[in-house]
């Protein structure tokens, strides 16, 4: 049972890492930035951080705990016994069903999981998710997760019947079970509310660590090599985005190849991040049909120096997307000082600040025609990446800490109050 503790005494945070790669598109980053951020202010705030991860994340949270001083410490946990959990987990599950329609408990087959004991044993206050499910459920403590979009219920049309049954079945198994959810945007919490059912108690709006918008620079050698490789590209635009359907990969390829057709200008489209098994082959059928399978490259994950030395390098930043709960691209551009426009999607329009600079993803010559005014209109150029830096000024003066401390404190403050 969880015990109430004194705001005078360390806070205990288990921050669950699990295997953070870039595989996981923009939920990577924004977990890496939250624990930078957490560390950062784990002396002056009084915090013990936990870190719960894969021993692929070990090399770079010793580093952050080094850099900040923190007091933390991280516990590496096998690939191996995260897919056993996983196993574990999808098993009892399938069990409990069968319990549940012959009225029988199922409650006790938590107990027959390894894993549960190990993360029941843990001396902490809560655990913190900064993802959309939880390795583990029904712990002697309070759980938050984080839902970073329910994009399935706007878009049901870019997931199979499978895929829409499991994140109705796996989202609401974490909200249910979670005390607290965290958000990063005001229009998911509504969504949360108004799909979910959530009280507005529970889910927190916390905004992104702004300050932690950074990517690594490349070395001198780095940068050689990656002007040496692209040095074919004369004018190119950037869009890092995994290949999801609903990033609208297709329709910016639509807008480079409608300029060649009626403005005869070649222009080159640069697209990072995963090659999704999803989608990625209907847009490689589309491109073997095109006249413009040559000037579209996708370049799969890059490192964070190869995706900066993109950023200073590129012509324009696109960013198309139908949907995004808030894009890290759109940040990174604007923080390196990169041109960039947006979709009029979501927070989108709030984030670039200018109504000059966003489009309607689904109007191809709209988006062909602001492609051309920014890559050739000088003046217009120089001021979008003045709105850029002006924009992320303003934001990194957002301290988001406390919004997450208050949440936390609120939350436990919650668990205690209903505890007999």
């Amino acid at each position: 049972m969880y015990q109430d503790k004194s705001w005078e005494m360390k806070l205990k945070i288990g921050y669950w890492l699990g295997n953070a790669n870039p595989d996981y598109g923009g939920i990577s980053p924004y977990a890496w930035r939250v624990l930078e951020m957490i560390l950062s202010q784990s002396s002056s705030q009084n915090l013990y951080i936990l870190i719960l991860g894969s021993p692929d994340v070990k090399k770079n949270c010793i580093e952050l705990i080094n850099k900040y001083k923190a007091t933390a410490k991280i516990y590496t946990i096998q690939t191996k016994v995260m897919l056993v959990n996983s196993g574990i987990n999808q098993f009892a599950n399938l069990i409990s069903k069968f319990l549940v329609k012959a009225n029988l408990p199922s409650k006790w087959l938590k107990y027959l999981n390894p894993f549960f004991y190990w993360f029941a044993s843990l001396d902490i206050d809560f655990l913190h998710v900064p993802y959309q499910t939880a390795p583990q459920y029904d712990l002697p403590y309070p759980l938050v997760v984080t839902m970073h979009d329910v994009q399935e219920l706007h878009y049901p049309e870019f997931f199979t019947p499978e895929e829409r049954a499991n994140r109705a079945e796996h989202y609401w198994r974490a909200l249910k079970h979670s005390s607290a959810v965290i958000v990063s945007y005001d229009h998911v919490k509504k969504d949360l509310i108004k799909y979910f059912h959530l009280p507005d108690s529970k889910v927190y709006v916390c905004p992104i660590p702004y300050d932690q918008i950074s990517l690594q620079s490349p070395s001198d050698e780095e940068a050689r090599i990656y002007q040496q490789e692209y040095a074919y590209w004369d004018i190119f635009v950037l869009y890092p985005a995994q290949t999801w359907q609903h990033k609208n990969h297709l329709s910016l390829i639509k807008a480079v190849q409608l300029l060649k057709e009626k403005c005869n200008r070649i222009i080159h489209l640069v697209c990072t991040g995963k090659k999704n098994p999803e989608f990625f082959p209907v847009i490689e059928n589309y491109l073997k049909k095109s006249e413009i399978a040559h000037q579209v490259h996708f370049l799969d994950i890059v490192s964070e120096p190869e995706l900066y030395w993109l950023y200073k390098n590129c012509s324009l930043v696109v960013i198309p997307t139908l949907y995004e709960a808030g894009s890290f691209p759109l940040l990174e551009a604007m923080s390196l000082q990169a041109p960039v426009i947006c979709s009029s999607v979501t927070s989108l329009p709030e984030t670039i600040g200018d109504t000059r600079f966003v489009f309607d993803p689904l109007d191809i010559e709209k988006m062909a025609s602001l492609i051309i005014e920014l890559l050739d209109d000088s003046e217009l150029r120089a001021t979008n990446i003045v709105n850029g830096k002006q924009r992320i000024k303003k934001l990194i003066k957002i301290d988001s800490f406390p919004y997450f401390i208050k949440a936390w404190k609120s939350m436990i403050n919650r668990c205690n109050s209903s505890t007999p």
